[in-house]
Formats: C-alpha cells, structure tokens, sequence
C-alpha cells in the first residue's frame, strides 16, 4: 500500500528513513535462491556479505481487527462498458485449519473445466463469463466470485446465479469425485510450476511470508487429500452467510476526474553520471555464463511422415506432463468465420458425453483442451499428465471429428458474440485496437473484416462444425513434450490420429502490410477519458535477419524497461506518461514486413507534450557511449543466462523455420551482437527509423487536447464508430 494522495504529497524523509532502519534488519529478512549453484559456496558468499548486519529487535506486527460485515454491503461504481458483479465474503487466514478446505472450496466453484461456475453458469451460458478465486492473506482471507451478464440480464440475476453456487456447495450438492479430482489438478500444477527457478523462489518466499514452516508448504496436497465433503460442507456454511459484500459496475457515463497539468520543469538526465554505489557493482569482477543454445542433436526430433504431417518431438527431462498440439495454417485471415466456430466447439458435446459431462472428463483425466484461431494458423492443444496421454487424444480426435451441440445453445452463443462486440464498442482499450488497426490497414483491419452481425445472426453449426472437421484434412504440424518416447508417441497418433493419404496443401499465407504514406498521419476518435491512449507506428521494410543484432541494441537503447530512452525521457525527466513503450517488431515470416511502433498514456491536456516529445526521440535520438554500454551488456546477459526451456524448443524451432533460418540462430546473434558497434545501432536508428513518415492513432477527450497544434504535425482525421467497427 503507497498511501493516500496527501501521503504521497507531503511525504516525510524522517519517517522514511525510521521505517528502513526499524525493519530492514536481518532478522526481519530471508533470502531465496533457486538455480544451478553450488551450495556451500553460495551459503559462504551470502555470509561474507551479510553476517556483518545486527540485528535488532522488531516491533510486533498489530493485531488487525476488521469491523464485521453487516448483512449484503452494497458498492457501486458506472463505466461505459460491459457491466460487471462482484462478490466478496471474508474468510479465515491462510494459516488456519480451514485454509485448506477454502481452497477447495474455490476450486470446486471454479476449477476453469469442472467447477460449478465452469459448468452450471458459463458451459450452459447462464451468464457470458463468470468465474471465482481466493485471496488467502495472513490477517484474513477473502473469497471472490465475479460474473458479467448477458444482453437484458440484470446485475441481480448474475449476483443470484453465483449465490446459488455457493449454496450448491452449502448442501453438499457436488459430484463426489471432484475432491481427488482437484488434488490431482494441484499436483499437475505444482509440478508443472517447479519447472522454473520463478515459481520455485516463490513458493519458498511465500511460504515464508506466511509466517509457514517449510514442512506445512511441502504437505500442503497431503493435507488437502484428507479434507472430506462433510468438511468442505461445514466450512462453506460457517463462511459462505449473508454478510457479504457485492459490487455493481454499471453501463453508464462516469465522472472523469479533472486533473491540471502542472508546471513541471524538465529534468536533466544524464546517462554518463552513476553514483559510487552503482559504480562499484558494475566494477566487480565475475565470470561470464556461457550461454545456452538449442541443438538439434538432442533437444529435439522433426519426422516428416511424407504425407502432409510434421512430429516435433522435444523430451522433458523433468517430469510426466506432456504439452500436445495440432497446428493448421489457415487462420482468421482466411475463413473469419474460423473463431466462432472455435467458441462453439468448447460449448460441445459428443455422442458419448454431453457438453457438461465432457468437461467432467477432461477434468477426471487431468487434461486442458484449447483451440484457437489467429491470423494465418488454427492451434489445437492439450496438457495433461503423460499415462493419460493416449485417452485424452481419443477424446480430443472425437471431439472434433463429431461434435454434437443443441441449436439453442448456438442460438445463445451468438447473443453473447454480438453483445461483447457492443460493449467493445465503448471501452477505450478496443476502440484503440480499433483505430490502430483501421490506421495501418484500412479496409483490412481485423476490425472491419471481422464477422458482420448479419454474418453471425445467420450462422448455423453445420457450417461451423465443417470448418473445425476440414481442418485435419489439411497438412499439420503436431509438437508433443513430454516423458513418452517418440515411438510411444508415434504409437498413439496412428491409433487415434492417423493419416494414411496425402493430406491438402493449407492455403496461401496472407500477408499484410502496414499503410504506405508520404506524409504523416494522424487518426483521432474523441472519447471522454481521464487519459489519451496514443500510438505512433509505420511499416519498414521486409524481416532481414542480417539486422537482428543492431534491432536488439535499438530496442534496448530506445526501450528497454526503466533504463531506456523512452521511459527515461517520456515518464522520468518529463512526466508526461502514465505508461510508455515502443518496440521494432521484426517479421515472423519471409517476406513479413517489420514494424516499429510507440505507445504513450497521457493525460489529454499533455497530449501534444507527449507526442512531440515521442516523435522527437524517434528522429532525434540523444546519443550516448555509457547507455549503449549498459544495453549492450543487457543484451549479452540475456543471451548468458535464458536458457529456452525444454517446453519452449518446438515452438523457437518453428519459428526459426518460418524466417528461414536454420537452428539456433541465438548463436550468430549473440556473436555478433558482442561486436556491434554504436556506430552500427546508430547507422540503423538513422537509415530505418529516422524521420519515417508516422501513423498516429490517438483516443482521448477532444475538449482538452488542442488539435490544431496536432496538426501541424499531419493532417487530423476524426474518425466514428462506424468507421473502424464492422456492422
């Protein structure tokens, strides 16, 4: 918690500094390593530095009291936009007996395949999405159980629907299964977790944090398999009552804050200058990490099958979770009527399970089904545990090869789609996509090419269901990760996925380019808002991998976190940013056409500020050796020390092949990049991104942004709705 606004006007250096010196003692720390380390030399280096701190005693923490809650506590709160519940209980600290039947209890709510918000209220389409999740805290705990309405529902049809799940629970009306069911998913997912360094550092530091033994946090699964339905029941009836809180956010206009753009001079940075503090780490001495790169001898296998399949196989060395897909490249771009057939499949069934009860089943084998449509590829998947692997690719290969659905639930899927694309219509995020879309590809934004109402108002699921079936009649790459051998793995494809004729050529990859302008442009949709959402971007030339290296060294010079130029100029020496960013995309594809964009939030009446001041760092980039140092050491530590994970080789493998390039092409970059010069950066900055006429794309209030000035830096186009939404 930062504090209250007058906190943070009048914040007072003495009660700074008394708070670091009363708490930032060592017996008030703990450090967390995970990695390959030596541990009696790491033990010996953290005393060297560390013994040398005293102790102190610490105060004790207070004892929190809340004031209970007194019945239904009502908030509300209005936005243009979809509207929303939510509804909060206070539940029982994390370290109390009931902290794990809690989880349970969430769990059993909303498990994102199983649970009863999953099945009674999204699966049936009571409601366009809901769903639940806990914020166990060391004081008190709080459960949480949120829903978003359907066209001509009310925000109290919603909150009923999630009362009576709770009540479900209450009544112990719940499959049986589901408990074991649930500490399996834990387990997959504590397993599929430990997989990094991250998520081990954090379960030590939470556990610590907890004021938790480690021994509780190892046993926490064994705990929970000995929580019964009678214990599940006793706790949701002592937690789950009338006191509650529940929050409306309703579809109308809101008070948009007035804030004053204050006089603020601009601060010097000079990257040339560091304190003795920063000198001194960046001086000490240490070996450089050799890095790490993919080899194809061992970390993966490709077998082509001559008929239109590619099997990537990569092995996973750490335990018997497998990640499983199938890959089409035919897209959006090319049928866009793909996504909402996508969406429907998930609301399916088959012959021999019901859309409920196929849920359930995934659930009992542990698996995550998913299927998804970009612009040039459809993407099937599954992750589950490897001794399941051969039955949940049946159930997958039934499920799209004979999906059955109720023409009512297709009927209520189409409601859903046209509604979201309604409150789209009025959330300033989307209307930005919106924009920037239709500013760098006209006619061909996804925006306008999408699905028209009439499209999907007249949509029938013989139709849909054909696009999903034709799919595996086309070439396909499958990747599979996991503890099988590839022989296992090809064993269990040609029983349940065989290909036994060539399969069709996927169609042709539809390519896009951004507009091609001579001048500056500048597109604008006013919106009432406390901020101006603003975008700056133009198309450069095709991906040429010849310059990956001085793209990596811009990339980190002009943006890279903190330290880089646009943070550094925009937010830190200017404050004329909420949030700022820019980035040189490269071309995923031969012959793709890279672009370079920025993105800026600013408050309306700092608009011009902020957009001269980014367009001016695009054409005038200050120059400085010290700060291109530091990116370039940034760069080489990456290269020395992200290792790609075995779950990340098949998909870098891929899409190394799409640009051509043979494997790993880290290697060269890296080598290069420890030659490149500020010469080189530079000679790019100057001959790609300098002085490049610019799509701008600005949502914000037009009675606070002086538009005139705008236009001296291109002419100003105001656009409506109906000009970058389709019908």
């Amino acid at each position: 918690t930062i504090g209250l606004t007058e906190h943070l006007k009048n914040p007072s250096l003495t009660n700074i500094g008394t708070y670091f010196d009363t708490y930032y003692v060592p017996n008030n720390m703990a450090v967390f390593i995970s990695g390959d380390i030596n541990i009696e030399k790491t033990i010996a280096t953290i005393d060297q530095y560390f013994s040398g701190m005293v102790p102190k005693d610490v105060p004790a923490l207070p004892a929190w009291k809340e004031a209970p809650l007194n019945g239904r506590e009502y908030v509300e709160c209005t936005y243009e936009g979809e509207e929303y519940v939510m509804l909060a209980f206070r539940t029982a600290e994390k370290s109390h007996k009931d902290a794990d039947a809690l989880r349970l209890i969430d769990m059993i709510l909303d498990n994102a395949t199983a649970g009863l918000i999953n099945l009674n209220l999204n699966q049936a389409q009571k409601v366009r999405q809901a769903g639940s999740y806990p914020a166990p805290n060391n004081d008190y705990g709080a459960q949480y159980l949120y829903g978003v309405p359907k066209e001509g529902q009310s925000l109290e049809e919603v909150e009923a629907l999630l009362l009576e799940q709770l009540e479900l629970i209450k009544t112990g009306e719940f499959d049986d299964w589901i408990l074991q069911a649930i500490v399996n998913d834990f387990k997959k997912n504590q397993k599929a977790g430990l997989e990094s360094d991250d998520a081990r550092v954090a379960a030590m530091r939470d556990s610590w944090l907890g004021y938790s033994s480690w021994k509780d946090a190892v046993n926490l699964i064994k705990r929970m398999e000995t929580v019964k339905k009678k214990d599940i029941v006793r706790v949701a009836n002592t937690y789950f009552g009338d006191d509650y809180v529940a929050g409306y956010r309703k579809d109308a206009p809101h008070v948009v804050p007035d804030f004053a753009k204050p006089e603020l001079a601009k601060i010097e940075i000079d990257p040339r200058r560091s304190s003795p503090f920063a000198g001194e780490i960046m001086g000490m001495p240490f070996e450089p990490i050799a890095p790490s790169f993919v080899n194809p001898e061992t970390d993966y296998t490709v077998v082509k099958d001559g008929l239109g399949v590619e099997l990537y196989y990569v092995p996973n060395p750490v335990n018997d979770i497998f990640s499983f897909s199938i890959s089409v490249d035919k897209g959006t771009r090319h049928d866009n009527r793909l996504n909402m057939a996508a969406q429907l499949l998930d609301k399916s069934g088959t012959a021999n399970f019901s859309a409920e009860d196929l849920q359930k089943e995934w659930y009992k084998l542990g698996t995550g089904f998913g299927i998804g449509s970009g612009d040039n590829s459809t993407t099937i998947t599954l992750t589950g545990l490897d001794e399941n692997f051969g039955a949940s690719l049946a159930l997958l290969m039934e499920l799209l090869t004979a999906p059955e659905v109720d023409d009512a639930v297709l009927e209520e899927l189409k409601k859903i789609i046209l509604v979201s694309r309604e409150d789209a219509m009025k959330q300033i995020e989307s209307i930005s996509q919106a924009l920037y879309n239709y500013n760098r590809y006209g006619a061909a934004s996804p925006f306008l090419t999408m699905l028209s109402t009439e499209a999907v108002q007249g949509m029938d699921k013989a139709t849909l269901f054909g696009l999903i079936g034709e799919l595996l009649g086309y070439e396909q790459t499958i990747s599979y990760t996991g503890s099988l051998s590839l022989e296992a793995v090809q064993a269990t494809l040609k029983e349940h996925h065989a290909v036994t004729a060539p399969l069709k050529a996927t169609p042709e990859y539809v390519r896009l380019s951004a507009r091609d302008v001579e001048a500056s442009e500048i597109y604008f949709f006013d919106k009432e808002s406390a901020q101006a959402h603003v975008r700056i971007e133009f198309g450069t030339s095709e991906v040429d991998e010849a310059r990956n290296p001085e793209v990596q060294l811009f990339n980190n010079y002009f943006s890279g976190g903190m330290a880089g130029l646009v943070f550094q100029e925009l937010r830190e020496a200017r404050a004329l940013a909420y949030s700022a960013g820019a980035r040189y995309l490269e071309g995923g594809r031969v012959g793709d056409e890279d672009l370079m964009l920025g993105v800026i939030q600013t408050q309306n009446d700092k608009t011009n500020e902020a957009l001269e001041a980014f367009i001016e760092l695009y054409d005038a980039m200050p120059e400085s050796d010290q700060r291109f140092e530091v990116a370039k050491q940034s760069i080489l530590s990456q290269y020395r020390t992200a290792k790609i994970g075995f779950r990340g080789v098949s998909g870098a493998v891929r899409s190394w092949e799409e640009l051509g390039l043979a494997p790993d092409p880290r290697k060269s970059r890296y080598e290069r990049v420890q030659a490149a010069t500020m010469a080189d950066m530079l000679g790019f900055q100057q001959t790609v991104v300098k002085n490049q006429p610019k799509l701008i794309s600005i949502v914000g209030d037009k009675s606070k942004i002086d538009v005139a000035r705008l236009g001296k830096i291109g002419p100003v186009q105001e656009l409506s709705i109906a000009d970058i939404f389709a019908e």
